[in-house]
């Protein structure tokens, strides 16, 4: 499988990716720290799409927000006290794959494996909106 794609003519994505190597823009809630980003695409001269095919393509955290005292966060409890994870990457086989880590590797909270751009780019940010804005964790 190579991360090569036919974008549906109504799809968000096609009207913004060029012939140019570029990122993707995603919609990211206020509460995240991107750490790396690396989700870039860019057009075929037959229309398809070509995206970054690295098992690296993008990492963030939540981060409580700045004006919380340590202790306001603690005493919240739930996400807001914990460190929240998302990774996302494209494994070769299976396609791209969005993970929901709390807080580390050891402790893989949800998942979700794609070979659809759309279907991709929709979870990841479905799952940061619904940590951030709802506090809850997605099911796998």
């Amino acid at each position: 499988m190579h991360p090569i794609f036919q974008l549906r003519p109504n799809s968000p994505l096609a009207t913004v990716i060029s012939r140019d190597w570029g990122l993707i823009p995603l919609r990211v809630p206020a509460g995240w720290n991107v750490i790396h980003n690396a989700l870039e695409a860019r057009r075929l001269p037959d229309g398809r799409v070509e995206a970054n095919d690295s098992q690296d393509l993008y990492w963030a955290r939540t981060a409580p927000p700045p004006w919380l005292t340590a202790e306001e966060v603690a005493d919240t409890g739930g996400l807001r006290a914990r460190q929240i994870n998302i990774d996302a990457g494209w494994y070769d086989g299976y396609g791209f794959r969005v993970a929901v880590l709390d807080p580390d590797w050891d402790h893989e909270r949800a998942s979700f494996t794609t070979a659809d751009l759309d279907a991709f780019v929709t979870t990841l940010e479905g799952w940061m909106w619904m940590i951030t804005k709802r506090g809850e964790l997605p099911k796998s």
